[in-house]
């Protein structure tokens, strides 16, 4: 699962606030039940000694120790439960105290006897050497003569500090294991919430500037989904008004320009054919009727464009053999390459694509004119058609002078020349490519470009085929031109 997606960040804070409230919840658990077993112990040992008071050391003047002794014994067996039982009076003289225990282990010789002087109400826990610790309750009890006594009673800890182990074992053991089960089963449960999400992406996705027409679906959860994709329809409708309005500019202004430009050069060239013209005056005729005819391509091109924006209508496809299409184009484009000392290599299979032929033979002559003016003499330009990913793919390689890395992103852009050797009488008006993207736009396909300086430049046009199962072989057929 990647870590930089919104439902893994989703699942990790959800994760991670469960184990905040896991360890909380835990610690609270564990601090809670050892705070009730102590309080329950203590209240316990507490009650014993109030006991051992008011029942059987009330009646020791009367009855003697030995009565009270075996009454006590009778009564809480200490060695047997596991109780430590002391009854000292003031003088120092032990009355009682029970004998030491196995299990859990208490020696009642090591535990200190209580102090007349210090406050005789009181718990604290005695730890044992090699053992578990003690919990005992010192308690002062007054007889009817006026005799002062001090009563102890004590435990061990041992069974609260299993408890406790136990219960820390399971929360350790319980923790991780629904920690991972909420990871699992939060990436499940955000598939079904981020569906509507995934499917606004991909719709949004296949509308491109050919397809603004279309819209994202409208889902009707009543929440922010719903609401996200109004806004993004409303957003479409704002960029197709704009965009409608730019081709249609670009379309009226140019329409309107071929009139103005038309009479320009027929006056024009009405004047070149006058008899008495003046060298100089002829030469700037001719100059001016230079840049008409340039000004006039450029009309041209941004009308083709205008046009090819609107889409598929702008363009007739019909299945044509790729293959014959390159090999055509190859062969008109042999003498400028020719010229140059350049060779041209052809390798295509037999490929049918869903094309409008005169376009497609536009974008090739411009690809490939390109190519041949920017590869120095004696490098070659390699022509390859061939299938990949259920698309047609044309692709023309050069040994030219290359791109700038800082001009790739631009090179399809209107009117945009690179600067390294590139000249004015070299490069055009900059409309070319946009061209050449329009009309693989107005097919369906598309168009990449990679470049290194020095190194060669590769062109990859891809188009739709005609029809599914075509065999996918690169190279079935070499011409050399």
């Amino acid at each position: 699962m990647r870590l930089d997606t919104l439902r893994a960040r989703v699942v990790t804070w959800y994760v991670g606030l469960l184990a905040a409230a896991l360890v909380l919840f835990g610690a609270t658990l564990y601090f809670g039940v050892r705070g009730y077993l102590n309080t329950s112990l203590q209240r316990s040992l507490s009650g014993e000694a109030t006991a051992i008071g008011s029942t059987f050391l009330a009646f020791e003047e009367q009855k003697g120790k030995e009565w009270m002794a075996g009454e006590i014994t009778e009564a809480y067996a200490p060695e047997l439960s596991g109780r430590f039982i002391r009854i000292v009076r003031r003088d120092g003289f032990v009355l009682y105290q029970s004998g030491d225990t196995r299990d859990p282990v208490i020696i009642g010789s090591a535990i200190p006897q209580p102090n007349f002087t210090s406050k005789t109400d009181s718990f604290r826990v005695v730890p044992q050497s090699g053992s578990d610790d003690l919990l005992v309750v010192t308690q002062s009890f007054l007889s009817s003569s006026g005799t002062d006594y001090i009563i102890q009673t004590g435990s061990s800890l041992a069974p609260i500090q299993h408890v406790l182990s136990s219960l820390g074992r399971i929360v350790l053991l319980i923790t991780p294991i629904v920690l991972i089960g909420a990871a699992f089963g939060g990436q499940l449960l955000m598939k079904l919430p981020l569906r509507p999400l995934v499917v606004l992406s991909e719709r949004a996705e296949q509308i491109g500037m050919s397809k603004l027409g279309e819209r994202l679906p409208v889902l009707p959860t009543h929440d922010e989904m719903e609401r996200l994709s109004l806004s993004l329809n409303r957003m479409i409708d704002r960029l197709e008004d704009s965009l409608s309005l730019n081709r249609r500019f670009s379309a009226d202004v140019s329409h309107e320009l071929r009139t103005p430009l038309t009479i320009m050069r027929g006056e024009l060239e009405q004047v070149v054919l006058e008899p008495d013209l003046k060298p100089s005056v002829h030469d700037a005729v001719v100059s001016a009727l230079e840049e008409i005819g340039r000004m006039s391509n450029i009309v041209e091109s941004l009308l083709a464009i205008a046009r090819l924006d609107a889409g598929p209508d702008a363009i007739t496809a019909r299945p044509a053999d790729l293959g014959a299409l390159c090999s055509w184009v190859v062969e008109q484009m042999h003498p400028l390459a020719e010229d140059k000392g350049i060779e041209i290599r052809v390798q295509s299979a037999s490929l049918t694509a869903l094309v409008d032929t005169a376009r497609m033979k536009q974008v090739l002559v411009n690809v490939i004119d390109n190519a041949i003016k920017y590869t120095p003499p004696g490098g070659s330009i390699a022509l390859t058609a061939f299938t990949s990913d259920g698309m047609a793919v044309i692709e023309v390689m050069d040994t030219g002078i290359g791109i700038p890395a800082a001009d790739l992103l631009h090179v399809f852009d209107r009117f945009f020349r690179a600067d390294t050797a590139r000249s004015r009488g070299l490069g055009g008006a900059g409309l070319g490519l946009s061209i050449v993207k329009a009309i693989c736009n107005a097919h369906g396909g598309s168009i990449g470009l990679q470049s290194s300086e020095g190194i060669g430049t590769a062109v990859r046009i891809r188009l739709p085929l005609a029809m599914a199962g075509l065999d996918s072989t690169a190279v079935v057929a070499t011409s050399n031109v």
